[in-house]
């Protein structure tokens, strides 16, 4: 089974991939504690996306990930795209000469649906499912997290808890980076998640010194106070995203090795926002701005742009994307 937030990424690029991935998500599903009706709802929807990949794509990628929240499904291409994306979701639309109820079906069948395409330079469209026993965050987002190529295990790990996000890179790739960062998970939701910001740093630094370490950062958006606090140790990189963009800052060091004085600063924040964190195996000079529209989509159809246009293939690759 595949850690928490770790997305498993299935090529579709000829029909026989189709049924593949369908069984696939619903394995991961069924794993995750997904129930019959949820689980006749996913299939229908795996099958969709994976046929559009195929049919008007020309192939891509089908990405599964379940967090305690959400059964996140995304599908990334870098086909023709859309020119119409509205005229492409109505009903008996189709390039094609299909029936043309691929994307409305799809809509209707998840509890959140959104895309993005550009003619040209491809499309993302996600379909989420909501948990039973989920208790969703205080702040909508998104997240793609995808290991090393050639890795069964991904050395990164996040997670949303309230206003509160928490994104580690284990020192390196593979099993004992992934022990690093999921370690580094598992204090997070445990007291983590309550203490000060540079206090639940101080905790995460202590309790990695058996692992190799990594490096972290949690954010903390206080929306009512107009801000949000960053406290990152290493090269985990942090950005505030909306007329203009601003970096977060990162204290240098190894968490759970040595790090120097640890600080959380503050920055302004309002519901335009957006709050973007990646690992390294994100370029971190991305840049949105050619992108029309972009940024008032769902975060995790941001996070799926980023992660199919800006990632390195030299590292595991985190990207999440929140907003209140």
């Amino acid at each position: 089974m595949i850690a928490p937030g770790t997305a498993r990424a299935l090529p579709v690029t000829e029909p026989a991939h189709v049924d593949a991935a369908r069984r696939a998500v619903i394995r991961g599903a069924v794993a995750a504690g997904a129930g019959e009706p949820l689980l006749a709802r996913l299939a229908v929807v795996a099958q969709e996306m994976a046929h559009n990949l195929v049919r008007h794509a020309g192939g891509g990628e089908l990405y599964y990930q379940s967090d305690a929240a959400y059964l996140t499904l995304l599908a990334i291409d870098r086909g023709p795209g859309m020119a119409n994306t509205a005229q492409c979701m109505g009903d008996h639309y189709s390039t094609i000469g299909t029936l043309g109820v691929g994307l409305g079906s799809i809509k209707r069948m998840s509890d959140q649906f959104d895309l993005y395409s550009l003619p040209g330079q491809g499309t993302v469209v996600l379909a989420r499912f909501e948990m039973p026993a989920g208790v969703p965050a205080g702040l909508t987002y998104g997240a793609l997290c995808t290991p090393y190529p050639g890795e069964t295990v991904c050395g990164d790990a996040w997670v949303v808890h309230g206003e509160r996000v928490l994104v580690c890179d284990g020192l390196g790739h593979g099993q004992h980076a992934q022990q690093a960062s999921q370690r580094a998970r598992e204090v997070f939701l445990g007291q983590g998640r309550h203490l000060p910001l540079e206090t639940a740093m101080e905790q995460l630094h202590r309790a990695l010194a058996a692992t190799r370490g990594g490096a972290a950062a949690i954010a903390e958006v206080q929306a009512g106070a107009g801000q949000v606090l960053f406290c990152g140790v290493g090269n985990i990189a942090g950005m505030l995203y909306g007329e203009k963009s601003r970096g977060l800052v990162s204290c240098n060091g190894t968490v759970g090795y040595r790090v120097g004085r640890i600080n959380t600063y503050s920055y302004p924040w309002d519901r335009h926002t957006l709050l973007i964190m990646t690992s390294d195996g994100i370029n971190s000079r991305l840049d949105l701005s050619p992108y029309p529209g972009l940024r008032l989509k769902h975060p995790a159809v941001i996070a799926g742009v980023i992660h199919r246009d800006f990632r390195r293939l030299n590292d595991d690759a985190t990207v999440i994307v929140a907003r209140t």
